[in-house]
C-alpha cells in the first residue's frame, strides 16, 4: 500500500501557524487475515515547510519527519467493487528541523500514534485507489529552539507548549502480491 496526503499542522499553536505540511507519504506492507484484519508495517516520511514571512529578514526553514511504523487494521467491504478501511499505526517519529538560522539540524525523536479512514474503489483483482484522511499525533513540541531562536516574533512563549498533531487527506493505493 501507498498514500500520498497533504498534511495540515495543528496541536501546538506554534506549530499549527508557523509551519505548513506540504508532503506525508507511507509506504506499508499489510498482511490481511481472516474477518478483514490485517497487520502489518510501514514507513512515513513527512515535509513542513516555515512561514517566512512572519519574520524580519530572511528565516528560511523545513522540517522533516521519518517515521517506521506497526499498524492493525479492520477493512469492511460495501460491495465486491469498493470496501473501506480503519487502521491504527503507531511508531518512533525522527523529525529533523534545518533552516539558514542553525549550523546544524535540529533532531527531535518522539513517538506517534495516527488513526486512518480510507475508502477504496476496487480497479482491478490485484488493484485499488481511494481516497485516505488520517490524523497524525506526535508527543514533540514545535518551539523557537527548533530554527535556532529564543522566541517567535509577535508569539507568546506558552503557544510553544503542547504537542503536534497533523491532519492529512490525500490519495492511496494497494495492491496484491498474488499467492503462488
Amino acid at each position: 500500500m501507498a498514500n500520498f496526503k497533504l498534511p495540515k499542522t495543528l496541536g501546538n499553536k506554534s506549530f499549527k501557524g508557523l509551519m505548513s505540511g506540504l508532503a506525508n507519504i507511507d509506504l506499508i506492507y499489510q498482511y490481511n487475515l481472516l474477518n478483514g484484519i490485517g497487520i502489518g508495517a510501514g514507513f512515513a516520511y513527512s515535509y513542513y515547510e516555515l512561514n517566512g514571512s512572519v519574520f524580519q529578514g530572511a528565516v528560511v526553514s523545513q522540517m522533516e519527519g521519518y517515521n517506521p511504523f506497526l499498524k492493525i487494521a479492520k477493512r469492511k467491504e460495501m460491495n465486491e467493487n469498493s470496501y473501506v478501511e480503519l487502521s491504527l499505526s503507531g511508531g518512533y517519529n525522527v523529525l529533523n528541523t534545518s533552516g539558514n538560522q542553525c549550523p546544524d539540524v535540529f533532531r527531535q525523536e518522539a513517538f506517534n500514534l495516527t488513526p486512518q479512514l480510507g475508502f477504496y474503489m476496487v480497479s482491478s483483482e490485484f488493484l485499488s485507489f481511494g481516497i485516505v484522511i488520517s490524523y497524525n499525533y506526535f508527543d514533540a513540541e514545535f518551539s523557537p529552539a527548533n530554527i535556532c531562536m529564543t522566541s517567535f516574533p509577535g508569539i507568546a512563549p506558552s503557544n510553544s507548549i503542547g504537542n503536534s498533531h497533523v491532519f492529512s487527506v490525500g490519495f492511496g493505493f494497494s495492491t496484491y502480491l498474488p499467492a503462488k
